[in-house]
């Protein structure tokens, strides 16, 4: 009688294990395993210390918790660069510029063919680009000011430095101006632009934020800066070019000492991805990442406020879109 209730109680037992780790597993994978057609995802981002590094890096970890067996992995690099690597198979998906897909489609600006293997998932938020130096920096005060200076453009292949010099034309300042001034332009990712900056080694960092550039955040404890303003005539003029270029003010506050707005202009971020991948893994990708925006919203508060299907097609022609994405938002009620 004994032997016969320990067995009962043994069985028991580990009727009661089992069924904790059977609830454990469902508690901790609250959505279904979704198929991607291929093993692996490279997802195009910015530079190291850039706003985009770790929206890709959020994007990366949820594409990986979503879909059964898939690596994701970012590649740092820029917005003309990745639109350039989507074209050529590198990546699959790419963090870029409103202005640069429009570029890239139409072979203008840095394109000079069209390219027509990418299609629009998203549109993200406002890039508000920073021309920036040292607070006691007293010779640099006005655009005119820069000409003569060595320039930190961010990396090479970025969006940021096309939109900068399509800005530096209603100044009617070209890189040749400036290396004919003695001036120098410097290429890198932002964390060593800031580096530099603070170090004295280039004279202005030029660079996008939402509305801060956190490098420039992360120096400022140490090297206080000041934001070049841009005029509000120049900045009129360019918004009515078809450029995607739009401009705003960069809010008082956003950096130590800033008492007032500055005027700059302005791009938008977008999320594109290849044409020829498969219509319901972007919808899944498309779903995902608006399913998911807690993510954003807890590691990246400033940059995922602006995050919102209201925005999603700023600055994308709606027939630019990839099947997928379109299906998506038209369930949402986003598109007819």
């Amino acid at each position: 009688m004994r032997k016969m209730f320990l067995k009962t109680f043994f069985c028991a037992c580990i009727f009661l294990i089992l069924a904790a780790c059977g609830d454990s597993k469902t508690t901790t994978s609250d959505h279904e395993e979704l198929k991607a057609p291929d093993q692996f995802l490279q997802i195009g981002s910015g530079p190291m210390g850039s706003g985009w590094y770790p929206i890709t890096t959020i994007l990366s970890e949820l594409y990986m918790d979503h879909f059964d067996g898939l690596k994701a992995s970012q590649l740092e690099g820029g917005s003309t660069a990745n639109l350039k690597s989507l074209d050529v198979g590198d990546i699959q998906l790419g963090i870029n510029y409103t202005s640069d897909f429009s570029d890239a489609i139409n072979g203008t600006g840095s394109f000079d063919d069209k390219i027509d293997s990418i299609a629009a998932m998203a549109s993200l938020y406002p890039v508000y680009q920073t021309i920036a130096t040292l607070k006691d920096r007293q010779d640099i005060e006005t655009i005119e000011d820069i000409v003569d200076k060595h320039i930190f453009l961010g990396p090479k292949g970025g969006g940021g430095s096309v939109a900068f010099w399509r800005m530096m034309e209603e100044y009617g300042i070209t890189e040749k101006d400036v290396e004919k001034a003695g001036g120098k332009i410097s290429y890198g990712n932002y964390s060593d632009g800031a580096s530099m900056l603070a170090d004295g080694n280039v004279d202005v960092f030029v660079g996008g934020g939402a509305p801060a550039v956190t490098s420039l955040q992360e120096i400022e404890i140490t090297n206080p800066i000041k934001v070049i303003p841009i005029d509000q005539d120049k900045l009129d003029r360019i918004s009515q070019k078809g450029y995607g270029i739009s401009n705003d003010k960069i809010p008082a506050g956003t950096y130590k000492g800033m008492e007032e707005d500055v005027p700059t202009y302005t791009t938008v971020s977008m999320l594109t991805v290849r044409k020829d991948l498969d219509e319901e893994y972007v919808y899944n990708l498309t779903k995902v990442f608006w399913e998911n925006l807690e993510e954003f919203e807890k590691q990246l508060p400033e940059r995922a406020k602006h995050f919102t299907l209201n925005s999603v097609l700023d600055g994308i022609d709606p027939e630019t879109l990839h099947p997928g994405a379109k299906k998506y938002y038209e369930e949402a009620g986003v598109t007819n």
